[in-house]
């Protein structure tokens, strides 16, 4: 199985995602802040091992075959249940959880 991950600009809106969602509502972090953790966590992992990224697919796929504006191409990155099950791992020693009372 594998997992996507929304890979955008910095500042940039962020769309959602099943790990994203999680992650925020796990540790009760806003969206920008729990997509920024993740993704810090992810690219520590390819820079340890760039084959971690099975597959990068660009959200606007147009925009490589013509982009005058020059707008930013983002993409969703697949990486394995393994690698996601990873960045849960770092997320968990990183932050606390939430706890219903």
């Amino acid at each position: 199985m594998s997992t996507d991950i929304y890979e955008s600009m910095t500042g940039r809106s962020i769309s959602t995602y099943d790990l994203l969602d999680e992650t925020t509502e796990t540790y009760g972090l806003d969206k920008a802040t729990a997509h920024e953790a993740i993704t810090a966590f992810l690219s520590g992992l390819t820079d340890d091992d760039p084959a971690v990224i099975i597959e990068r697919t660009p959200v606007r796929p147009e925009l490589l075959k013509s982009n005058p504006t020059d707008v930013d191409i983002d993409h969703w990155v697949t990486v394995s249940d393994e690698t996601a099950d990873h960045i849960r791992g770092a997320l968990a020693v990183t932050f606390e959880p939430v706890t219903n009372a």
